[in-house]
């Protein structure tokens, strides 16, 4: 079950003590239970019906992680029906090698299904509904799965499977894809994409989705403020501006100010659970590892959420930094450490809390957004420049609306939000690059490369 720490987001820098719990069900099992049946090629029968009830089709799709990404996948979606009885979230996956990418040749069995649980959301400020509507989002983990291969899977619900073929299936009518991470340590190419700030841009997003996920990114990192008002109507906006990249890569992301009602951004994604974060921050600050990279996940969005955090972010980034299978360390927050655009700037708590951790233990790169720009600072340490330090990115234009540049001390580079931008990452052992695009992808705003 997921707690949420109720904020104010924009509207206060204050993060209140209180937590809410939303409602996590495991459905009641159908009558008819599904057999344990050998490999049988169905998906390739151009008679099968996927749907049958308009109102358990399949929506907003989504990957994330909340175990190892190397053995697991987490995989979201909503229906129109918000009713947790009668109902029983499933997946059905299999290995793209044999059952192509189409999935014209999935095979059904017991290790190649899984079920989950549904939950329960609300348009919730200071513990209290401001919409009396409830949202619902059904989650489903695959877990002991092959690391570095390449799946292909359906998401929705049957009530059985007889003698070669679904009962009642809602399903989606196509297949999805995703591919597991290397095991930990391993050294070899890895693109991950980061973004963040689309506040009102989905009609970009979407003008550009196709072509983005044509990158092929392992995963993408995204550094909040995916909607104005953090409203159910947005996120299905966003959703569907987004579906061609979330339908082939994970998507991990850290809670922006514009997530204002923080139940409802937690309703959509399910991510992980470590060890150590404090009651009511679970969710709010992870990590995963892939390969060789360690990532982190921050909730940046108040003085509070930083103090409450730097404690596990000290005993996270010391045990990464020891760990001999990983050469890089990202964090990923909202609000920006260093900035020198003009509408926001840099974040005194972020500062004051988290970078001497940065620092410590020599963070190699650290991404924000908030401000709708692109900015990167020198290798920056006790405010001086250094030859070898933490690297600060503001990547906050992933299509909101443009802020101005500015440059101060720690400034490498900036470019003006007006072109919107994002970032295409690349690990390959002990070199890691990148580059920042602009919106339309046809202009490169920076390079920079870093090597162990």
């Amino acid at each position: 079950m997921r707690k949420f720490a109720i904020g104010l987001g924009f509207l206060t820098t204050l993060l209140l003590p209180a937590c809410l719990q939303s409602t996590v069900a495991t459905p009641a099992q159908d009558a008819a239970t599904t057999q344990d049946t050998a490999a049988v090629d169905i998906a390739s029968d151009a008679t099968v019906t996927w749907q049958t009830d308009p109102t358990n089709t399949p929506k907003s799709l989504h990957f994330t992680w909340q175990h190892d990404p190397a053995t697991s996948i987490s995989v979201q979606w909503t229906t129109a029906a918000t009713d947790l009885t009668g109902y029983t979230p499933k997946i059905w996956f299999d290995k793209a090698a044999s059952a192509g990418a189409d999935g014209a040749k999935m095979t059904f069995s017991a290790a190649t299904t899984a079920s989950g649980t549904g939950e329960y959301y609300y348009q919730s400020l200071v513990a209290t509904d401001t919409s009396g509507t409830r949202y619902l989002t059904w989650t489903v983990e695959a877990t002991g799965l092959t690391p570095d291969t390449d799946y292909v899977l359906r998401a929705g619900t049957w009530s059985d499977y007889q003698a070669g073929a679904f009962v009642k299936p809602d399903l989606t009518p196509s297949v999805v894809s995703f591919h597991t991470a290397p095991l930990k340590g391993k050294r070899q190419p890895v693109k991950i994409i980061l973004a963040g700030d689309s506040r009102g841009g989905n009609d970009k997003i979407a003008l550009n989705a196709e072509r983005l996920a044509a990158l092929g990114a392992a995963f993408w990192v995204f550094n909040g403020d995916f909607t104005d008002f953090c409203q159910q109507d947005q996120w299905d906006g966003w959703f569907d501006a987004m579906h061609p990249i979330l339908n082939t890569a994970p998507l991990m992301p850290v809670q922006g100010n514009h997530e204002v009602f923080p139940p409802m951004y937690y309703g959509q994604f399910a991510l992980p659970v470590n060890a150590g974060v404090p009651d009511g921050y679970q969710e709010h600050a992870w990590s995963i590892n892939y390969a060789n990279v360690h990532v982190i996940g921050l909730d940046s969005t108040s003085a509070a959420a930083a103090s409450d955090q730097a404690a596990w972010l000290d005993a996270d980034l010391a045990a990464a930094r020891a760990d001999p299978d990983i050469d890089w360390i990202i964090a990923a927050m909202h609000y920006p450490a260093y900035s020198a655009c003009t509408n926001h700037g840099s974040t005194a708590w972020v500062q004051q809390y988290w970078v001497p951790l940065f620092e410590k233990y020599n963070v190699d790169l650290i991404f924000a957004g908030h401000d709708h720009d692109y900015e990167r600072s020198w290798p920056w340490v006790n405010n001086n420049k250094v030859a070898k330090g933490p690297v600060y990115v503001v990547a906050g234009g992933f299509y909101a609306d443009g802020y101005t540049n500015g440059s101060a001390a720690w400034t490498a580079t900036s470019s003006h939000g007006n072109k919107s931008n994002y970032v295409v990452m690349t690990v390959d052992g002990k070199t890691l690059s990148f580059i920042a695009y602009s919106g339309d992808g046809a202009s490169q705003l920076d390079t920079y490369s870093l090597s162990k």
